[in-house]
């Protein structure tokens, strides 16, 4: 898609801002939602409230009886069931349908239940007078002694007090006092029969009594259920509310996030965008800047962009044109001076080598001539001494011979071995031992009384350490210490030996290519400059590593670290 720059901008602005109205979007949906489920929970709590006012009522018209009371408690149930019914059926099926068939069924049971116990009590009042007619007649029958003498007077009265005090307290207590009375009763009753109505008044009260107290228990039971049914739907509204506002929070905060997330990830692409031609443009000018004229700024974008990365090809074109010519004529310079270069070297090795040589080799002729003239008068021990130096000697020429033939490959591959890397660091420091006599250099050692065991070369690690202490006296001249340290590292996985001395030191623009080949310090003729890079190069084979640190005037310390010994492999080491 070719798009310009100012494009990409609009694109860029305009799917954040597509975002932000998303989210307004959905965010005025939730809370539409919100308030729909408020109006729920209002329904839901009027029909709750309208309950209580029935269940007060039902209270007032049991405790009292009377029609006032009953209207009141019929106005009360008329007006829950027009609140019920109002209710548009849509609003049912969300809130929940069998909740409010069941209502509606239980308010009309409410009703009939009401309508049943107010003809019960209108029936106990007329069954009351009938009860009080009776008793007022039984009374007046047994005041003429028309009668059987167990239908005393005393017994009558208190046959109607058993009966005012159970109409007064309904109670257990004077229910069977009543009971008690009737059960005496019913033994005269065969002789009187002025006493059977007294005693069917009374017995029809206590059926209409019995037949109340169901209906009262009824009532109260659909009252309870219709207290339960609206209760239910109000807190199962506001749990709904509740759960919709935690759900509507949660999507709300995922928008915000992706708002926050997509809003600056977009602007960032569409800034990517337009910044990477020029960026990519900026970058290949670095590079070409370093030397590399054979780069292109590539042609994508077809933007404001592209003219500028044709026109910048064209100019690298004339310019590679331009090095090439140059370069051609740079490699003739170069072939000569390389030319040069090589026979100053050589000049360079010959002489350095030469010196080194001279001392070994002045060392054995001075001792043959000695040895030549002594001889016979030399004890054998003597001669043993003499020819032990010679060997020396010549074996020092010979590392002489063997660091530059280490440097340029020309020897075989020796195998490696397990050794005493304490017992190689003797060996290697009497190797120098002469000459630490001869230049008055006082050798301090610290090293373990154990063997450290190592995989190695034993003549290739005592070129490494007599390379080092070599140059360490040297750079003491005549007199100094040097001091070698020896210490296993944690865990006895490792080695770390250091070689310090108290010479002149090394400057820090030095440091960084004493282990360069042919690079010294010395004057020409005075050493070859390989053997740090011939130690450095048999630390390496050995797994190891090399480290130097120096002070002007104070000293330098070169540290070599050692792997321990392990069964699992074992290197092999080459002159290459």
């Amino acid at each position: 898609m070719n798009l310009k720059i100012w494009h990409k901008m609009i694109i860029g602005i305009s799917i954040p801002s597509l975002v932000v109205i998303i989210g307004g979007l959905l965010t005025l949906y939730y809370l539409n939602n919100v308030k729909t489920r408020h109006g729920f929970v209002e329904i839901a709590d009027d029909l709750r409230e309208r309950v209580l006012e029935i269940r007060r009522n039902e209270k007032n018209f049991l405790l009292h009886k009377t029609t006032e009371y009953y209207k009141y408690f019929k106005s009360s149930i008329s007006i829950l069931q027009r609140s019920a019914s109002n209710i548009p059926e849509a609003i049912i099926d969300q809130v929940g349908k069998s909740e409010f068939l069941l209502l509606r069924n239980s308010i009309q049971n409410y009703q009939d239940l009401l309508n049943n116990l107010l003809e019960n009590y209108l029936h106990e009042e007329r069954q009351v007078e009938k009860v009080r007619e009776e008793g007022r007649h039984l009374e007046s029958f047994v005041a003429k002694k028309n009668h059987a003498v167990e239908l005393s007077t005393d017994f009558v009265l208190n046959l109607r007090r058993f009966e005012k005090n159970y109409m007064l307290f309904r109670d257990k207590a004077s229910f069977d006092e009543l009971n008690k009375g009737l059960a005496q009763f019913d033994n005269i009753i065969p002789f009187c029969i002025e006493c059977i109505r007294y005693a069917n008044a009374i017995n029809e009260l206590l059926n209409v009594h019995t037949d109340q107290t169901r209906l009262e228990g009824s009532l109260q039971i659909i009252g309870n259920k219709l207290e339960e049914i609206t209760n239910t739907i109000s807190i199962r509204e506001r749990e709904n509310v509740r759960s919709f506002f935690s759900v509507t929070q949660h999507r709300l905060l995922i928008v915000l996030v992706l708002l926050c997330v997509m809003g600056p990830l977009f602007v960032y692409k569409t800034a990517t965008h337009i910044v990477k031609p020029i960026k990519r443009l900026a970058e290949i000018t670095k590079r070409i800047s370093e030397g590399d004229l054979s780069l292109r700024a590539p042609l994508k974008e077809h933007d404001e962009t592209f003219q500028l990365s044709q026109s910048f090809n064209t100019m690298l074109d004339k310019l590679q044109f331009t090095q090439q010519s140059l370069e051609r004529s740079l490699e003739l310079l170069h072939e000569k001076h390389v030319e040069a270069e090589k026979r100053a070297s050589l000049g360079f090795l010959v002489s350095g080598v030469a010196h080194e040589l001279n001392n070994p080799l002045n060392n054995i002729s001075l001792t043959a001539e000695t040895m030549k003239e002594d001889l016979d008068t030399m004890t054998r021990e003597e001669q043993k001494e003499y020819i032990q130096d010679i060997l020396t000697q010549s074996e020092r020429a010979k590392h002489i011979i063997e660091e530059l033939l280490d440097f340029v490959g020309t020897r075989k591959s020796t195998a490696m071995e397990k050794l005493d890397i304490i017992n190689v660091l003797g060996e290697s420091i009497h190797l120098v031992s002469n000459q630490l006599k001869v230049t008055n250099i006082k050798l301090k050692l610290d090293v373990p009384q154990y063997p450290f065991f190592i995989k190695g070369n034993q003549s290739k690690i005592e070129e490494i350490f007599v390379n080092i202490m070599v140059n360490a006296i040297h750079a003491m001249k005549d007199s100094g210490t040097l001091t070698i340290c020896a210490r296993p590292g944690s865990g006895q996985r490792n080695i770390f030996i250091d070689i310090s001395d108290t010479g002149c030191g090394i400057e820090e623009k030095e440091i960084r290519n004493i282990f360069e080949p042919f690079y010294t310090t010395k004057p020409v003729g005075e050493g070859t400059g390989l053997g740090l890079s011939v130690a450095y190069s048999l630390v390496s084979k050995h797994n190891g590593d090399i480290s130097v640190k120096s002070k002007v005037g104070k000293g330098t310390t070169f540290s070599i670290r050692f792997p321990a010994y392990d069964e699992s492999s074992v290197p092999e080491i080459s002159n290459t």
